[in-house]
């Protein structure tokens, strides 16, 4: 049996596989069918508004479910809740290729979403509970390029299909069946029985004998405020970076592109997205306390590029730049939430509370553009894009501000909080 680090033993690399087929999914919802968003609307004849609910409700119905199973995902329900989740995911899945109506998409669209939704903090909580350290680090990191990537061939894939046939694109909600096939290998039984936990004393232990509260994590008023500070942070930044995904199909449309270019577009967003992921802690090193500002930086250049100019290659090295900063900051927001709770029994928990906040993002990316369309009197077909980067801007400001802060701050040696950040913290 093959291992691989655990930052207190080892692992067997197929758990950790397991682990991460789950992130095949938590993107699926919406996002993946995208590309063909301005497709749907010539089929059904809707409305721009109708045609994003595919998009924006499924995420709406995921929010209270992701809330729901982060609380109810103890060590002894994470496999129950798992396989709820990944089944009724796939049942959904499949009664798209079924459904002859955007009323229909839409509500097969929600019971994806409600799957997802169970299992989502799964995702998380399974290498928050079985992996420390740098190791932690990483995997976190591998969450997210594995959820990315997939995006990027759901996208491709749609962009190219839809154009032949649209119900043949839903076959991207059959993903579920990988993480279904490797249940056997993610579960307390197997794990407990196949890992090694590391004998000789060494300040970190596994998770069976983590203590109830460890030194570095941040505890009480200041748990909860930096809780908060980072789903505000994942929440803006998510929604400002998403409006790729959302307004690229009707923008490039209007411009003359067809779904093929979408799809690339949208994919350039996530490849970078899954690249970055991958070396998170070699970027980090390599932009070392700054990396945070040169991220967001990025996503808002990215963002200004498409809203001001209409040419599909500088779409594509647009997309490609924002997936850049925003495939920086996603894990490292993740491995921040697993020191943001008091412990690690509530890491679940916390994270279900943070990846919430990137499904309320999604969800309220039509509602909130089309207020401030309406608010600024723009007619601009990439006004979209351009108040995302003006939003992106504004966190900037923030953590310019709060530079010292333990959510903008990176320390490239390490991901845990310092001494020095703790007791700032409780002052």
């Amino acid at each position: 049996m093959r291992y691989v680090s655990s930052g207190n033993g080892k692992m067997p690399m197929i758990s950790l596989l397991a682990i991460l087929s789950i992130s095949l999914t938590i993107n699926m919802p919406g996002l993946a069918v995208s590309p063909m968003l301005g497709k749907l609307r010539e089929i059904f004849h809707s409305s721009e508004m109708e045609a994003q609910l595919v998009t924006s409700l499924p995420n709406l119905c995921m929010i209270p479910v992701v809330l729901i199973a982060g609380k109810i995902s103890t060590a002894s329900r994470q496999t129950a809740v798992l396989m709820t989740g990944l089944l009724i995911f796939l049942f959904a899945g499949i009664g798209c290729f079924f459904a002859h109506s955007m009323m229909a998409l839409i509500v097969l669209g929600c019971l994806v979403g409600v799957g997802c939704g169970l299992v989502v903090p799964v995702a998380a909580g399974y290498i928050s509970e079985w992996f420390m350290g740098s190791s932690r680090q990483a995997d976190l990191g591998l969450k997210s390029t594995t959820s990315n990537a997939m995006v990027i061939v759901a996208n491709i894939y749609v962009g190219i299909v839809a154009a032949i046939n649209w119900h043949a694109a839903f076959v991207v909600y059959l993903t579920p069946i990988i993480p279904l096939l490797l249940v056997p290998f993610m579960t307390q039984k197997y794990v407990n029985k196949h890992r090694i936990i590391n004998t000789a004393p060494t300040g970190q232990t596994g998770a069976k004998e983590a203590p109830a509260s460890e030194p570095y994590h941040f505890q009480g008023s200041r748990s909860t405020w930096m809780l908060v500070s980072l789903i505000c942070l994942y929440l803006f930044l998510t929604y400002a970076t998403t409006s790729i995904s959302y307004y690229a199909p009707f923008c490039m449309e209007h411009f003359g592109m067809n779904t093929t270019e979408v799809g690339v577009v949208t994919a350039m967003y996530y490849l970078m997205c899954a690249v970055c992921g991958a070396v998170v802690s070699p970027l980090k090193r390599f932009f070392g306390k700054n990396t945070m500002y040169i991220c967001l930086g990025l996503c808002a250049i990215g963002l200004f590029g498409i809203g001001f100019t209409h040419n599909f290659w500088i779409y594509t090295i647009s997309s490609l730049i924002t997936g850049f900063g925003y495939g920086i900051i996603q894990p490292i927001i993740y491995n921040k939430t697993t020191y943001v709770a008091p412990n690690r029994k509530l890491g679940t928990q916390y994270f279900g509370y943070v990846l919430s906040a990137n499904y309320v993002s999604i969800m309220m990316v039509p509602f909130v553009d089309g207020a401030a369309r309406k608010i600024f009197h723009s007619t601009l077909p990439t006004f979209e894009f351009i108040f995302s980067g003006a939003v992106v801007c504004v966190i900037l400001i923030w953590a310019l501000c709060k530079r010292h802060y333990y959510i903008f701050s990176v320390n490239p040696d390490s991901s845990a909080p310092t001494p020095a950040e703790i007791g700032t913290a409780t002052k």
